[in-house]
This record gives C-alpha cells, sequence and structure tokens, in this order.
C-alpha cells in the first residue's frame, strides 16, 4: 500500500456516505499494489477522516431501528435484501474475481472464481434462508401459535405465562462495524463476507471497511450491496463504507456509534480493536491468530507417513495463508521426527515458489523464517526464490525439540507455507498450551493400533484449548454449517462462546436478550405474544 495525495489524472474511489457514493474529503489516500507483477494499481482510494466516519455512523444509527423492527417484524424482507446481494454479486462476478486476482495474486480459477466466490454465495442463501425460517415462526406466532416460534426461532422466545414476563434475542442498539481479513477478499469480506451476512440478517445496519491489500474488489462488493439495498427497499443508510480509515479514528467511531465489531486479521491490530471495546463495553468478535497443533500420537508407520503427507497439504493449501492452518506437527519423540522431516523437504523443495498476498507479507515471512533459525530451530528447506517477485516466498519445514521451541518462543503464528515439526519427547499438551494460548482447532492423528482410552484421554486434553477438535483430518477446511464452530479460546478469538462461521449460530453474536415484565402483549414482538 502507497500513501500519497491524489494526482490530477488519476481516477479516485468515492465513498458510501448516506445514500449515495461521493468524493471523500480526505485529502489523504493510497494505492494498491499487485503482488502478481509487483506493480502499482492505478486507481487512488481515500483515508476517511473522522468527520467521514461520523456521517457514516449518522446515517447507520437513523437505520438501525428500521433494520431491527424488519428483523422482528418482517424478516423476510432481510432474506430477499440478503439474496438480491447474491444477484448483484453473479452480474459482477468476471469483474470481481479479475480485480481480486489482480489484488491479492491468489488464482482467478478454482480459488476465486468457484470456491471463495460460491461460499460467499452459500452464506447468502443460508442466512436467507434463516430469516425465512424466522418469517414462518412471526407468521405462527400472530395466528396464535406461540409454542411454535419457541422451538422453532433462533431468537429463542421464553414466556411465562403466569408470572407475567417474557424475552427473547433482539437486535443490538447500534449498528455494527465489520473488518475482514487480507486473505478472504470475497468470503471474509467486510461487505459481503460471514460478519456482515449475520449482521444483516440479524436486523442490523453495517459500516463496512475495505482492505488497504484488495481495495478495489472492496468498491465492486460494495457496489453491489448498495445496488441490492436499493432495489429491495431497504432502510436508507443500512450499508455504509469506507476504503480504509485511521485506527484512531475507527476508535472514536467504535466508542460512540457501534454496537458491536466483527474483525479477522492480525493480533495486534485485534488486540487494539479489543482494547477499545473493552474500555467502552462493546462486544468485540475478533479473530486473530491460531497455530492449530495437530499431534501425533500413533507409532503406526502408515500412518505417521499418511499423516505427514496430509500435513503438507494443508499447510501449502493456499500458500500457507489460512487462518486453520496447522502450523505445528507435534510427534513423540526425535525418530519421528526426523523420519518425517525426510520425507517432507524434498518434497516441499520440489514445489513452485508461493506468491503471498503483499511484497510487505512476503518480507515478513522472510523475517519469520530467520528469526526461528536464529532462535534455533533447525530449516530444512531451500528459501531461495527461483522467479523475480517482491511477494515470492519458499515453502520452508523447520524443526525442534518442544523444550527448544518454549524455552525460545518459537511457536507463534507465521503467516505463509511454513510449518514446525516438534519432538515431545515428554512433553505434554499443558506446556505446549501455555505457550501458544487458545485455538481455532486442534487435533490428534492416531493409528489403528491406538486404543480408545488413549484416544479419549487426548482429546480431554485438548479439548479446554479449542474451538474445534479434528481426528486423523487437517483443519484448513471450513465447512458452511450450522454445527461448525470457527472461532476458539482467547487469542485465538474475542470470544470463546462464538463462532464466526455457519447460520444462524453466528448470527448469535449480533443478539441481546430482552425482557418484557407486565407488558401487555399487544407492546411486545410478535414471537412474544
Amino acid at each position: 500500500m502507497t500513501h500519497g495525495s491524489p494526482a490530477s489524472m488519476t481516477p479516485r474511489a468515492h465513498v458510501l456516505v448516506e445514500d449515495g457514493w461521493r468524493e471523500s474529503e480526505s485529502t489523504r489516500s493510497f494505492m494498491a499494489v499487485s503482488p502478481v507483477d509487483d506493480q502499482v494499481l492505478s486507481e487512488l482510494y481515500p483515508i476517511s477522516t473522522a468527520n467521514e466516519l461520523s456521517a457514516m455512523a449518522a446515517a447507520a444509527s437513523a437505520a438501525q431501528p428500521s433494520m431491527a423492527h424488519l428483523a422482528l417484524h418482517e424478516p423476510a424482507r432481510l432474506g430477499a435484501f440478503l439474496r438480491a446481494i447474491a444477484v448483484e454479486l453473479q452480474g459482477a462476478k468476471d469483474l470481481i474475481v479479475d480485480m481480486a486476482h489482480r489484488e491479492t495474486a491468489l488464482p482467478a480459477e478454482p480459488r476465486l472464481g468457484s470456491v471463495e466466490f460460491g461460499r460467499t454465495l452459500l452464506q447468502l442463501e443460508q442466512a436467507a434462508a434463516c430469516c425465512d425460517a424466522e418469517q414462518a415462526a412471526v407468521d405462527q406466532a400472530l395466528a396464535g401459535d406461540a409454542a411454535f416460534g419457541e422451538r422453532a426461532s433462533w431468537r429463542r422466545p421464553r414466556r411465562d405465562v403466569a408470572a407475567g414476563i417474557a424475552s427473547m434475542l433482539e437486535p443490538l442498539d447500534r449498528p455494527v462495524l465489520s473488518i475482514g481479513p487480507n486473505n478472504f477478499p470475497l468470503a471474509y469480506h467486510g461487505c459481503v463476507g460471514g460478519d456482515t451476512v449475520a449482521a444483516f440478517a440479524s436486523g442490523h445496519a453495517v459500516i463496512a471497511k475495505g482492505h488497504p491489500l484488495h481495495p478495489g474488489t472492496g468498491v465492486l462488493l460494495a457496489q453491489c450491496v448498495h445496488r441490492a439495498a436499493r432495489a429491495t427497499g431497504m432502510p436508507t443508510g443500512c450499508f455504509q463504507f469506507m476504503a480504509h480509515a485511521e485506527p484512531a479514528d475507527l476508535a472514536a467511531l467504535i466508542e460512540h456509534s457501534i454496537g458491536a465489531v466483527a474483525f479477522t486479521g492480525s493480533r495486534r491490530a485485534g488486540l487494539s480493536i479489543k482494547a477499545t471495546c473493552d474500555r467502552v463495553g462493546v462486544p468485540a468478535f475478533l479473530e486473530m491468530s491460531s497455530v492449530n497443533p495437530v499431534w501425533l500420537v500413533t507409532a503406526d508407520a502408515a500412518a505417521i507417513d499418511a499423516c505427514a503427507d496430509a500435513w503438507l497439504q494443508s499447510l501449502t493449501l493456499g500458500a500457507g495463508q489460512f487462518c486453520t492452518k496447522p502450523g505445528l506437527l507435534l510427534v513423540p519423540d526425535r525418530a519421528t521426527l526426523e523420519h518425517v522431516v525426510a520425507r517432507l523437504a524434498p518434497r516441499l523443495d520440489a514445489l513452485d515458489d508461493a506468491t503471498l498476498l503483499s511484497i510487505h507479507g512476503a518480507a515478513e515471512f522472510r523475517s519469520s523464517i530467520e528469526r526461528l533459525r536464529s532462535a534455533g530451530a533447525t530449516l530444512h528447506t531451500d528459501q531461495a526464490v527461483r522467479a523475480a517477485g517482491g511477494a515470492r516466498v519458499r515453502a520452508a519445514l523447520c524443526s525442534a525439540s518442544a523444550r527448544e521451541a518454549l524455552g525460545a518462543n518459537m511457536l507463534d503464528e507465521v503467516f505463509g507455507p511454513v510449518g514446525m515439526v516438534l519432538s515431545l519427547d515428554g512433553v505434554g499438551p499443558s506446556s505446549i498450551y501455555a505457550a501458544i494460548g487458545g485455538q481455532l482447532t486442534s487435533g490428534i492423528w492416531c493409528g489403528p493400533e491406538t486404543a480408545h482410552d488413549m484416544v479419549a484421554s487426548w482429546l480431554a486434553q485438548l479439548r479446554p484449548h479449542c474451538g474445534r477438535l479434528l481426528v486423523n483430518k487437517m483443519p484448513t477446511g471450513v465447512t458452511v454449517t450450522e454445527s461448525m464452530v470457527h472461532g476458539g479460546p482467547f487469542p485465538a478469538t474475542g470470544s470463546a462462546a462464538h463462532t464466526a462461521v455457519g447460520f444462524p449460530t453466528s448470527m448469535l453474536r449480533f443478539a441481546a436478550r430482552r425482557c418484557y415484565d407486565a407488558v401487555p402483549p399487544q407492546y411486545r414482538p410478535p414471537l412474544l405474544r
């Protein structure tokens, strides 16, 4: 990302404020650099000012009561809005995929055009289906069947008729701020990703912040959402978009105008947002960092090889830029470590260069590998890139004993295609988790000889430390289903009680239980009448 003032002949992207796209009042702009070929892309993007964010907040806040009313009385209209977003995205698919590829170097096919675009549409449809189901519950309640909603509604209405008390989950009183990551420019984007879709479906106006590594993609996505909002008669101001903003201005926005923050990104940025949210009592749903350890608990040769092969595929998928990359493989002893390294190092060296999402990210990756080597880890792969390009790196395989790694702080997440093999030699899970903290995922890999009691014992030790527990499966894929948990104990996320994937489960983040005590039924929401 390059900063500067707009050149006289360089086009400058607009921001979405209230119900229209306008020239930003900011005098500061930036340009994206394509990791495909290191070329500076042609358009300027504004860094929105505090005043501009205030105008967005005012518009979103004005829309919030109407969005909440729709959620409680006419949720099917929110479903129609979500499906209209999907239609707009499909109409602009070629432009979006091409822009996302240029800005991130992620393959247009199958990664962006098929896999991620398809996931984005799936999330929209699943959330819309939840809105339709909620409409059925509302209609049944208005017809006199309150028990149906108590069974079927994700808002969990509860009534104590004798006491005259009723309660349910209702929308928050303020808009949601959605901030997406660099590694999923579509399915997790602040404009159309799972967080934003969940916020819309649960009855919230959304202020979306684009990502500076793919700003053009953000503009295209925001245009789709805005067109869909207009076409379906959504409240004016229900969606606001900025390409970028300074952290201090975002902090002020959170303090004064935001009901909840959804964020996916680095631990540094996430902890800064969390500090702001904690100070003012705003819920922060943060996905930050995770090394996702895999514990090899078998002596069976075939199972060891199967684990090593699956691990290699998983840690290099998407150039190792997934939050669910299994960065640590923990093996019982030195002999197993040496076997795994001998099997995998030549295969990693045979891979093509990996292109990361940015030149800056590639520099950080190379610095992290050197830091691990300086700390005492053994590097088993050649790190010399074979083609020109500032975003290119080589996949890396490191190893150490668990005691060495713990003593030298080698266990932090490294974003990119690198894996660390640790020989435990008696070091237990409690010591490892004390160093790495809570995780999105943890898993064991066992063999046919592994006793049931041993598997149960391992799972019991890992269960408190992760959101998703796996056996003989790598964690990279995250299925969009109601039973999925994409979350985990701090510092993997900011709230261990929630998931960022799955509908309506992810919508629970953007709801608060509200109680009606001695309020006559006609003044309550339909589900509580």
